[in-house]
């Protein structure tokens, strides 16, 4: 949640006690702790106390912790000064690259599929979690950078870490086809993505090691989403799988046709959204009924690009973006910016961005909402626009140096969007003039920049978690 009003502690206290007083009502069962895969390095015992936790977020319950898809916490008056400066610290993940160094085998995506961390960080509790592609999700002290654990998942980890209460969920899966599903995929037949182990974990926030883990037989690359007691969580088979927080028994499997490729799940109003892939959709879901509630399809849709977008979420309206082809030879495919009414899902606007050509990996950019206007990038053609949530009207549009998969995030007035050439581009959230370039190295894929304090927390697919100052990185 975005805070403007109440102090931070009263607001956190708030939410533990409602989260307490559901998992009492409900009478769950705790679930039998299994044996975790051997850390990097022995669990540091807490170096730092509740106080300093207090600074950070207290739970991380969805993609980008808020449906506006911007984590953004600036310090208070109050706060300590170290915490209102920013922190600085680079940690390397295991096989990590040099950030000006070349990729492995001079690919950015064979890079990213083996030692990338690419969608983000997850900041509670004073840690940074973060998961990667070869497998380990790690635990850092978020003042430092020092690793307080380690966990092996034995598949890549393409999600956002969820965090409830002192348990952190983590998903896994691979964006592969075996042989038999590139048929029947090609045969618009329904497929399996995703083969090898695919895990849903409930990690000990405190220490990595594993509390419960459940099976899937299609990935779980998408970030699911925490609607307590209950983890709910789309899969490569074409399924949306709910699990019970506390034990991990999967109390729903519902036959959704398509699979998710990245879309993590947003939810809203006993609702809950995402985009599907193979046939592609825009889904609304509904927990208490265990059925979809209504479908949109869009003309066109390109390979995954319904299933690859993260939507966002304000008021009654729901944005997401697709990729469609335009038509043109040498500018075949283009993204579409589109709003939905959430309860219905009546098309309230469409906006199609520029014309380019097919980029690699994914081929959409998660959308983020501030104060009524949608920021969105396009991976094809390198534009980024300001639009009315209301209209779609344009309120400006620019082009970025290279391309990004995510819009970033609004810190004040300011827009700062990481991408893939290793930069981090600052705009006027106003007016679009770009007013900062920063180079940092390596390459950012689909990450969200988390702001807590004076700080900004990314991730690198070069292998990366890094903490910047802000004041470095605004003009």
């Amino acid at each position: 949640m975005q805070k403007d009003g109440p102090a931070r502690a009263t607001l956190w206290k708030v939410r533990i006690l409602k989260g307490i007083l559901m998992a009492l009502a409900l009478q769950l069962g705790v679930g039998t702790v299994t044996s975790a895969a051997p850390p990097l390095s022995p669990p540091r015992p807490n170096a730092f106390g509740t106080a300093q936790e207090a600074l950070y977020p207290q739970e991380w319950l969805t993609y980008g912790e808020n449906n506006f898809r911007n984590p953004v916490h600036p310090a208070l008056e109050t706060d300590p000064e170290w915490f209102k400066r920013g922190v600085q610290w680079d940690f390397k993940g295991f096989g990590a690259l040099p950030l000006n160094g070349p990729p492995l085998s001079g690919s950015t995506s064979v890079t990213a599929y083996t030692i990338g961390m690419p969608v983000g960080v997850s900041v509670v509790k004073g840690r940074v979690i973060i998961g990667d592609d070869n497998g380990y999700t790690y635990a850092l002290e978020a003042k430092t950078g020092k690793l307080l654990w380690s966990h092996y998942g034995w598949n890549m980890t393409m999600s956002n870490p969820l965090v409830w209460k002192d348990r952190v969920f983590v998903s896994t899966g691979n964006p592969y086809f075996n042989y038999q599903n590139v048929v029947r995929f090609l045969r618009g037949k329904q497929t399996v993505r995703g083969p090898g182990l695919n895990t849903l974990y409930a990690l000990d926030l405190n220490t990595g090691k594993t509390i419960w883990k459940a099976n899937a037989r299609g990935e779980m690359m998408a970030t699911g989403v925490i609607i307590p007691p209950v983890l709910w969580e789309p899969t490569g088979d074409g399924h949306m799988n709910g699990y019970l927080l506390d034990s991990g028994q999967r109390i729903a499997h519902v036959d959704i046709r398509s699979f998710d490729s990245m879309s993590s799940l947003l939810s809203a109003y006993d609702r809950i959204y995402l985009g599907v892939s193979n046939p592609s959709r825009f889904l609304s879901f509904s927990p208490r009924t265990k059925s979809v509630r209504w479908s949109r399809t869009f003309p066109k849709v390109y390979s995954t690009g319904m299933g690859d977008c993260t939507p966002a979420f304000s008021g009654y309206t729901v944005v997401s973006e697709t990729t469609i082809r335009s038509g043109k030879d040498k500018a075949p495919l283009r993204n579409l910016v589109f709003a939905l009414n959430a309860q219905t899902g009546k098309t309230i606007w469409e906006v199609p961005l520029s014309a380019g050509d097919i980029p690699p990996s994914m081929k959409t950019a998660t959308p983020l909402i501030h104060q009524g206007i949608v920021y969105a990038t396009s991976p094809v053609s390198r534009e980024i626009v300001a639009l009315r949530i209301k209209t779609g009207q344009r309120i400006w549009s620019a082009k970025l140096h290279s391309l990004s998969r995510t819009a970033g995030a609004v810190v004040g007035d300011h827009l700062i969007v990481p991408t893939s050439a290793g930069t981090i581009e600052v705009f006027d959230r106003m007016t679009g003039h770009l007013l900062k370039e920063n180079a940092v190295g390596g390459s950012f894929g689909p990450t969200t920049p988390v702001v807590v304090g004076g700080t900004v927390y990314l991730s690198n697919l070069y292998g990366h978690v890094l903490a910047i100052p802000l004041s470095k990185l605004l003009p």
